[in-house]
């Protein structure tokens, strides 16, 4: 008998799906035809929450990662991506372009 495939989907970073091929009872990373793999969404979003909860809100749709700033003035405040490595680039480069454009004492 063959075992059903885990069926895990996430995007990669054109925006295209990838499904896991992997048997449904596997454990770790899933992986797709090509043999990329990706960490389960439960293991991203407690590593962003843990980087990034101070400032942002960070959410997992089920397809796209999403950050909203906590301040509601900031000028970047929220941020969609299809991967987690796109949004923590993101997060990273408006963090850095705001230090840079405060006023130094």
């Amino acid at each position: 008998m063959i075992p059903r495939p885990c069926g895990e989907t996430s995007l990669n970073s054109g925006g295209f799906r990838r499904t896991c091929v992997l048997d449904s009872d596997h454990t770790g990373d899933h992986e797709d035809l090509d043999g990329r793999t990706w960490q389960p969404p439960g293991t991203v979003l407690a590593r962003l929450r843990a980087a990034w909860g101070d400032t942002h809100r960070i959410a997992w749709t089920g397809s796209l990662w999403v950050a909203v700033h906590r301040d509601p003035a900031a000028s970047w405040r929220t941020h969609v991506e299809p991967t987690p490595a796109q949004l923590e680039d993101r997060l990273r480069r408006h963090t850095a372009s705001r230090a840079e454009s405060r006023p130094r004492r």
